[in-house]
């Protein structure tokens, strides 16, 4: 995906974007045909988290033909955080999206009908430093700054949460295979590869 920003005087914001996430979509008309890649990145949904607390989703195609089908709606501001947005993640298998603020909220959204919706809301107190949905879609892998890990399910049950002492905070999270989790990262630079199977 390729992102262009232009300056002029039409162009503004009364925010600053401070994180984004892109998913593709099949269109209708093309669902029957086998996935190729370059087709299914055609078009999609961005997503956006700015420094007001509103989720911005809008839909956004590569496609130059008039007669394409876009949605109904296709720009949407999510309202419900009171800090900066300062994560957004995709869950494409179960088409849903994953925001969190500054103050640790996470919220789960899904849209049925033409509207999102709030399906799920997380709040510890702590701030998040990483979230990832697994490959398949199915859990989600959380870390906060304070050192806690939680591993939950798509629809919110919490399956396994551990406090991980080390030296430093965990900066990033990840899935290795289908239900292992990978701590790699650290903000020193060095890694710390601890694995967990669920």
């Amino acid at each position: 995906m390729l992102a262009t920003v232009e300056h002029g005087p039409i162009l503004c914001s009364d925010s600053n974007i401070l994180c984004l996430s892109w998913k593709g979509r099949v269109p209708k008309s093309e669902k029957d045909k086998p996935v190729c890649q370059r087709r299914y990145y055609e078009e999609g949904w961005l997503a956006t988290g700015n420094s007001r607390g509103v989720v911005g989703v809008t839909f956004t195609s590569s496609h130059c033909r008039r007669d394409r089908n876009t949605p109904q709606r296709i720009n949407f501001n999510l309202r419900g955080h009171n800090s900066e947005v300062v994560l957004v993640r995709w869950n494409e298998p179960f088409q849903k999206l994953a925001t969190c603020d500054m103050e640790g909220g996470i919220f789960v959204w899904i849209q049925y009908e033409g509207r999102w919706s709030v399906e799920l809301v997380n709040d510890r107190g702590a701030q998040v430093s990483d979230f990832t949905w697994s490959h398949d879609g199915t859990q989600a892998l959380i870390a906060y700054r304070d050192g806690f890990v939680l591993v939950g399910s798509v629809s919110g049950q919490r399956h396994w949460s551990s406090e991980i002492n080390l030296e430093s905070q965990i900066t990033c999270v990840r899935w290795h295979r289908r239900h292992v989790m990978e701590l790699p990262l650290l903000p020193s630079g060095g890694q710390h590869r601890k694995r967990h199977r669920l």
